[in-house]
């Protein structure tokens, strides 16, 4: 069995600004969604009026309104569309969302001008790029994006025009590789990532992420199955998000939390069994950046 060596360290982050530009609303910890929280239960669980009730869905109604039409700097509920084939890039979303150089990352890259329009900055190609008003308003209509967040929506646009600009993957954001030059991770950090198909090296990254769930160990993780559901035409490979690695008191990978870019708010927690068995084509992953 060869060696396979892994080092871990901290972020080298540079602040960069334009002179006519400014933050979108940021999320901070004493701001954070509704739907985040832990639900109670039990006897911990409050019987609501008709009255809260009520008040407790308009809020809700009101809150998906904003992150669906405003960027905060966060991912939280990207759903993915059904003409889409980007679920390769909300995965990517999702995972750089739990680590925390993904949440700053995400946090600083998207901007308004002075003019109201969008900008997205891609730090590891050094560009900005511009979404107006109208192309955000247009795209939230299209069956060919994702629904319900601002910024996953914006972030899909910018890639799009990038590709189309750079002459990647044919112009469009329909399947790509889950690590490189045209990933998110790199396009917003500089950081490469890998790719593996060997059940070795997806079992270490896996550990390593267990070690610390609440940050994922700093580490991003996506991978492609072939997605053999009777509903489909034909076979197809699907990414998915791994959420957090749970491990067993012996330090073995236990269970397995993964997001599927179709129910965004719906983490689902699987054993490793059922995980290793889901027909993997490709495990992709992104250390912290050194």
């Amino acid at each position: 069995m060869g060696e396979f060596n892994i080092s871990f360290s901290h972020v080298k982050t540079n602040n960069s600004s334009t002179a006519a530009s400014y933050n979108v609303k940021q999320t901070s910890e004493s701001d954070v969604s509704i739907f985040s929280l832990d639900s109670r239960s039990g006897d911990d669980k409050k019987v609501l009026t008709k009255e809260e009730k009520k008040a407790q869905k308009e809020a809700e109604k009101a809150e998906h309104k904003r992150i669906a039409n405003e960027p905060d700097g966060v991912i939280q509920g990207g759903r993915q569309g059904s003409d889409a084939g980007d679920c390769w890039l909300l995965a990517q979303m999702n995972s750089i969302s739990k680590t925390d150089w993904g949440k700053k990352a995400l946090s600083e890259a998207i901007t308004k001008d002075d003019k109201g329009n969008y900008v997205v900055h891609f730090k590891g190609v050094d560009k900005d790029i511009k979404i107006t008003q109208k192309e955000f308003n247009k795209a939230q209509k299209s069956s060919n994006y994702s629904k319900g967040d601002a910024d996953a929506l914006l972030y899909e646009l910018a890639v799009e025009r990038h590709f189309k600009d750079a002459n990647l993957n044919k112009g469009t954001i329909r399947g790509n590789n889950l690590a490189g030059e045209d990933s998110l991770q790199y396009l917003l950090t500089g950081n490469m990532g890998k790719e593996t198909d060997q059940l070795q090296t997806m079992e270490i990254i896996l550990k390593e992420m267990g070690k610390n769930p609440d940050n994922n160990n700093n580490i991003s993780a996506t991978y492609v199955y072939l997605d053999t559901h009777p509903d489909n035409v034909e076979d197809m490979n699907h990414a998915m998000s791994v959420q957090r690695v749970i491990l067993d008191e012996k330090g073995e990978i236990d269970k397995v939390v993964v997001l599927n870019s179709y129910t965004p708010n719906k983490p689902e927690t699987i054993s490793y069994k059922q995980f290793k068995n889901n027909n993997i084509k490709m495990f992709g992953y992104v250390m912290q950046k050194k």
